[in-house]
């Protein structure tokens, strides 16, 4: 039974620049964060030292997060593949007698341009086009590897899923009632930015926005200033992008100034997408776009994206369980993945 489960599983997302880990508790019909906590990785992965065949292990920074976790209950996990490691598109779906395992096949092997015989794939319907199969594909020896980090730590590897399906879950959790809305979720991540369409609580539509990385913006901070990655990454939270008026200060005018193209192709990506979905959509826009990933850590940057592109946008966030120190914890919205990950137990119940 659903309402039998207290404890989701322990939800682990691997992200190119850190491991983020977060288990949650489920309270009064809702859902509250009960554990969580982020380890960076030594050297952040460039997709350009990602290969298909050779995969990168994540046990130890696996192990490190969830030793600075302190109430982390039960032996099962769930893990995101890396998203810079998935291919994710959008198939016509094979119709009348074409449509068995070997059409589906050679239709994604077809839209992908890759043989899928050392490469996993799923499927599952874009709702909101009719007659369209969103794919998502991945190398097989990566889903080895992670299920061999996940075993190393002594968990259960219940499941290793994808960022569309982790983010979705975790829009749902954000208010009563988002599970009938039309949602907009928006991963600014480290090493790839991804923006979702979430229907009935379903990834409908998803799409990467071509260039616009939360690496470049942190990486310009970084240059600009004179600073190492993770010392921009601190301004850029404790400063960020304050109100611009009288108030302001000179800090948070240069870091406007610095970040100015890189939130401009941001926002330019997310216009065209919001533009393409409302072709599909008859005119409609989602109610919300929730925001994740690193970028959402920069002070002020909801507003921000609010204000450009005239839609009410919101830093991701759950509410915490009792006795949860909000101090221990990273930023929230970094943490999104990883808890639609440990609510999938409720699904699987």
């Amino acid at each position: 039974m659903i309402a039998a489960r207290k404890h989701g599983w322990v939800g682990f997302d691997l992200g190119a620049a850190s491991v983020k880990v977060a288990q949650l508790v489920r309270k009064d019909g809702g859902y509250q964060i009960s554990s969580a906590a982020i380890v960076s990785r030594s050297e952040p992965w460039k997709a350009s030292g990602l290969s298909d065949d050779r995969p990168l292990s994540s046990a130890d920074e696996l192990a490190a997060a969830a030793s600075l976790c302190e109430h982390l209950g039960g032996a099962s996990a769930a893990a995101l593949f890396p998203a810079a490691m998935c291919d994710i598109v959008a198939i016509d779906a094979p119709a009348g007698k074409r449509g068995g395992p070997g059409d589906l096949l050679r239709a994604v092997e077809a839209e992908t341009q890759r043989p899928m015989r050392d490469r996993l794939f799923d499927t599952w319907p874009t709702a909101v086009q009719p007659g369209k199969l969103n794919v998502v594909t991945s190398p097989r020896v990566w889903s080895d590897q992670i299920c061999n980090d996940v075993s190393r730590g002594r968990w259960n590897c219940q499941l290793i899923d994808c960022l569309p399906w982790a983010l979705a879950r975790a829009a749902v959790m954000a208010q009563a009632g988002n599970q009938d809305r039309l949602l907009g979720v928006l991963d600014w991540g480290y090493g790839k930015a991804t923006m979702c369409l979430v229907n009935q609580g379903a990834p409908a539509l998803v799409r990467t926005l071509r260039e616009s990385p939360f690496e470049n913006a942190l990486g310009l901070t970084a240059q600009t200033l004179r600073l190492d990655e993770r010392d921009a990454a601190v301004l850029l939270r404790k400063h960020g992008l304050y109100d611009r008026g009288p108030a302001s200060g000179r800090g948070a005018s240069v870091i406007e100034e610095v970040l100015r193209e890189p939130l401009g192709r941001l926002v330019q990506e997310v216009r065209r997408t919001l533009g393409y979905w409302q072709g599909l959509l008859r005119g409609k826009t989602p109610e919300t776009i929730y925001l994740f990933g690193g970028g959402g850590t920069v002070r002020g940057v909801d507003r921000y994206l609010s204000e450009a592109l005239g839609l009410p946008v919101e830093n991701w966030r759950l509410p915490l369980a009792a006795g949860v120190d909000a101090e221990t914890l990273p930023p929230v919205c970094l943490l999104g993945a990883a808890a639609g990950l440990s609510s999938a137990a409720w699904e699987a119940a």
